[in-house]
């Protein structure tokens, strides 16, 4: 029988990596055992809290091991694969995920194999392969995949107490969401959006913009969770929570409140109208978190966020009328920020009161259009120590962020921020939000 074991890194830049889940495991895991039945054994080695070098010995030899690529995780994943290869040379390690996407000649210099696009079909192909011994280096799927032609992801592979937890749904005005098992999902694939911060141009021409699952697929999942795991609320990862269009969203709602789950979602601030934020609040929807970026409009402009300061505040008064909490997602250090950017940026979380701010300070993360193309956004000495690239405020004590780049004295929109003082002005904000009570630390 041929072991398969999917690595799942330790993820310890997180103050807690069991917040959430790895769907990208579970969905492969489940595609394979559905193509291969009892031709493989099927493991998901899941190393979080496991200290980086002691992971060795929790990984059991396998005849394949699959790895998904992220950026944050580069390092610790190549070190991996090649202490794996010191104690199983036969073994061959199969990579996929957005870094071995757009690093592809990098990556073929670690693992034997790559899959690029999604993995679904490619994965059964490269396993066929390998039992044929005839693996190829890159296997890429060009065609868009029907989401909704394979089974919601099995959690077997991962003991129960890591799906059902306590702590995702909680809620500042309400007591007692902190109590209830919940666990995070997502009922989508891909995003229709660009902006320059985020999206992978590499990557997004393998998913290009969104697609949703049946409503009914989405009922089977929710009451799959409920019955296996006695789940009382969801988390959605979705990058769009409430899908475009009206109609679209009521069938997709209508679908989580049929099942009476409690649950919490993001979406953009141009996503919902008074019609929408009512069904929110109808189907179980406790809290909303928004991508705002910014409170400065040229910033996002600059980064083509395509939204309005204007929207986005009501947007958030409109969730918060209707009994949704809303958390928003704030950045500092974007390109055409004024120096003013920290009284411009309490002066709208103090009009808007939303019930607590996520704010991080930002990276240039490979593959984007800031890593792309530096010089357009007015910046120059792009760090790629990849370790780097995320800032956790409160994670560790007197933990002092660095910028991964710096700005350009005469930058395109005009005189560029200092390192230091972007720094400063994170600090300062934290140090706000922190003492409003609206840190969501």
């Amino acid at each position: 029988m041929l072991r398969i074991g999917f690595v799942f890194p330790s993820s310890e830049y997180l103050f807690d990596p069991f917040k959430g889940d790895p769907h990208t495991h579970f969905q492969i895991l489940t595609v394979l055992e559905n193509h291969f039945g009892n031709e493989v054994e099927l493991l998901l080695i899941d190393l979080r809290g496991i200290k980086k070098d002691f992971a060795i010995y929790h990984i059991p030899e396998c005849d394949i091991y699959l790895h998904s690529v992220y950026t944050l995780d580069w390092e610790e994943q190549i070190s991996i694969v090649k202490n794996l290869r010191d104690s199983y040379p036969k073994a061959k390690h199969i990579a996929g995920g957005p870094h071995a996407t757009v690093f592809q000649k990098e990556s073929l210099e670690h693992f034997d194999s790559l899959i690029i696009g999604a993995g679904e079909e490619k994965i059964k192909d490269a396993i066929e392969d390998y039992k044929k011994k005839s693996l190829k280096k890159i296997y890429e799927e060009k065609s868009v995949m029907d989401i909704n032609k394979y089974p919601f992801p099995s959690r077997k592979f991962l003991p129960k107490s890591t799906t059902a937890r306590k702590g995702l749904l909680t809620l500042k005005h309400k007591k007692g969401y902190d109590q209830m098992l919940g666990t995070t999902v997502i009922f989508s694939r891909g995003c229709p959006y660009d902006c320059y911060f985020c999206a992978m141009p590499q990557v997004k021409q393998y998913c290009p913009g969104v697609r949703y699952r049946k409503p009914e697929l989405i009922e089977q999942e929710i009451e799959y969770l409920k019955r296996e795991y006695g789940l009382q609320g969801i988390s959605l990862l979705d990058e769009i929570g409430v899908p475009p269009g009206h109609e679209a969203a009521v069938k997709h709602l209508e679908a989580i409140g049929r099942t009476g789950i409690v649950w919490r979602g993001q979406c953009r601030v141009d996503g919902i109208t008074p019609e929408t934020a009512k069904l929110l609040k109808d189907t179980g929807c406790v809290t909303m978190c928004l991508g705002v970026e910014s409170a400065w409009q040229q910033s996002l402009d600059i980064i083509n966020k395509k939204i309005n300061i204007a929207k986005a505040k009501e947007t958030i008064k409109l969730l918060e009328k209707n009994g949704i909490e809303c958390r928003v997602y704030m950045i500092i250090g974007l390109p055409g920020e004024p120096e003013n950017i920290v009284d411009i940026t309490w002066d709208f979380i103090r009009e808007t009161k939303p019930a607590s701010v996520y704010l991080s300070i930002l990276t240039v993360r490979p593959g984007t259009q800031l890593f792309n193309n530096p010089t357009k956004f007015g910046m120059k000495n792009i760090n790629t120590d990849w370790s780097k690239t995320m800032h956790m405020y409160g994670r560790y004590k007197e933990e002092i962020p660095s910028l991964t780049f710096e700005y350009e004295d005469a930058a395109p929109w005009g005189k560029g921020l200092k390192n230091e003082q972007i720094v400063k002005n994170y600090l300062e904000l934290q140090s706000r939000l922190h003492k409003a009570g609206l840190s969501h630390i």
